[in-house]
């Protein structure tokens, strides 16, 4: 039940017709995994705290640095050498001081990642390499758990939605249905390599938490089974359907 403080707070979202007192009552009851405090993760949890998801958990295991600022906007100058997942806690507790932050600074890895997702209700994918990428889509696939994914680079980003073990999106496609080998590092550059405009970040990361509240609602037509890229240079998005693998090493039918 929402309270009077509550109802003020949400006012501008609660009346929209599809959320409602009964849809904010949903989001302050989910529990979010976001993993990643860095240039997605920034929008995304600030808009995951404005919109009243009641349990984020933020999970990374870096420290600031004043190169990340042209970004990430959870940080400040005065917080550089810090925790990102603590900088980014009270970030979000003080935009929205009801909701519950657990910031666990640590990098998300085997031994961890399968507890880490079941405790969730799903996982927005803010991380900034694409090992890490791979271990989190096949954890979300054999988990049942959502995944929200975003990647940004240069002036460019991406952003997807997979369902594939989800009651319902079965016929949907897992992450490595889409990028279906693990990555060599060696040839998958992150930002300090090849550089990011922070904007993109913004775009990308803001869609991520759109897409989070969106399944955690039930409305709208999520990204599941489409991969949208952003071309910022251009200021264009080009939307491209993607489908289930029979070959899928993950998700196929010989998997």
């Amino acid at each position: 039940m929402l309270n009077d403080a509550d109802l003020e707070r949400y006012a501008r979202q609660a009346i929209i017709p599809d959320i409602g007192e009964e849809g904010q009552e949903r989001l302050l009851a989910a529990h979010v995994l976001l993993v990643g405090a860095g240039g997605l993760g920034s929008p995304a949890g600030f808009y995951l705290a404005a919109a009243g998801i009641g349990h984020v958990t933020i999970i990374d295991d870096e420290q600031i640095e004043i190169s990340n600022l042209n970004r990430q906007i959870l940080h400040t100058t005065g917080s550089v050498g810090t925790p990102k997942v603590e900088q980014a806690a009270q970030a979000m507790k003080a935009l929205n001081p009801t909701m519950q932050v657990l910031p666990i600074q640590a990098r998300l890895a085997a031994d961890n990642v399968d507890a880490l997702v079941t405790e969730h209700d799903l996982v927005v994918d803010c991380t900034d390499n694409a090992q890490t990428r791979f271990l989190l889509g096949v954890a979300a696939h054999r988990l049942e758990r959502p995944l929200v994914f975003g990647g940004a680079v240069r002036t460019e980003g991406q952003i997807a939605v997979f369902q594939s073990s989800v009651e319902g999106f079965e016929h949907t496609p897992c992450y490595c249905c889409v990028f279906p080998d693990a990555p060599d590092a060696s040839v998958a550059p992150g930002c300090s390599e090849a550089g990011i405009l922070g904007p993109i970040t913004g775009v990308i990361g803001s869609l991520q938490a759109l897409e989070a509240v969106k399944l955690i609602l039930g409305v709208g037509t999520s990204l599941t089974g489409h991969l949208l890229l952003f071309d910022g240079r251009n200021s264009r998005f080009m939307d491209i359907a993607t489908a289930r693998r029979a070959d899928c090493a993950i998700c196929g039918t010989a998997a």
